[in-house]
């Protein structure tokens, strides 16, 4: 499996535990006392549109990582749309040697919550080692998890994915995973709400029971 992408997750799953801790006491604020109103969480100024954002986004891959991709019998709607780029997003990075000019593309397709805590730090990284092979990427669902919250599941044939340092392998045996999105829809920086996922679970064991045999008997993709 991606061992680098389930330290993302797992730190995903670290800060919300947090953040939850912090921001959810259900204590009223003292009598007499003015809170002010939240400020949006990707409100924050953009160097480019989106729209020129996702024209630089490889949507279908890189040249030592393709991404094959199956949408049918779903709408490409905006939210479905969005949970393609930041997983897209996410591959580019991870098959990419180079990440500077990649990383600040990242608050176009993730909360700021997220983008300052699992991408910004790593502006600067070298990837001496990327991912490199094939990948075959299905939607599987989409489940409303709270107000202007819906995760979006994805079944990703990995069987062809390794390091770039390996030669190329035969398919290994666990070729299915299940990967979720949290997307959530937030007002940024342009004015405008945006659907941006805000963590992602890789190897999604809490969807397995619904997505899991299908997404198993979909895996059987050759290179």
């Amino acid at each position: 499996m991606r061992i680098r992408l389930k330290v993302v997750a797992a730190a995903v799953v670290a800060v919300a535990a947090g953040l939850t801790a912090v921001g959810c006491s259900g204590d009223d604020p003292p009598a007499g006392s003015t809170t002010s109103p939240a400020t949006p969480s990707s409100a924050v100024a953009l160097s480019m549109t989106f729209d020129e954002a996702n024209r630089k986004l490889p949507m279908d891959g890189t040249k030592d990582l393709p991404i094959t991709w199956e949408v049918s019998g779903a709408q490409d709607t905006d939210l479905v749309l969005a949970a393609r780029r930041s997983l897209a997003f996410i591959y580019w990075e991870q098959a990419s040697t180079v990440w500077a000019p990649i990383i600040p593309l990242g608050r176009y397709f993730y909360t700021e919550e997220h983008y300052q805590k699992l991408l910004a730090p790593y502006a600067n990284a070298i990837e001496t080692n990327p991912l490199a092979g094939r990948l075959w990427v299905k939607y599987m669902g989409a489940e409303k998890t709270g107000p202007d919250e819906t995760t979006v599941t994805f079944c990703d044939d990995i069987g062809f994915l390794r390091s770039a340092e390996q030669p190329s392998p035969p398919a290994r045996q666990q070729r299915w995973n299940l990967e979720s999105y949290r997307m959530k829809k937030v007002m940024t920086g342009d004015g405008e709400s945006h659907w941006l996922a805000d963590g992602l679970i890789d190897n999604d064991g809490k969807r397995e029971a619904k997505y899991g045999a299908q997404c198993a008997a979909w895996a059987k993709h050759k290179p």
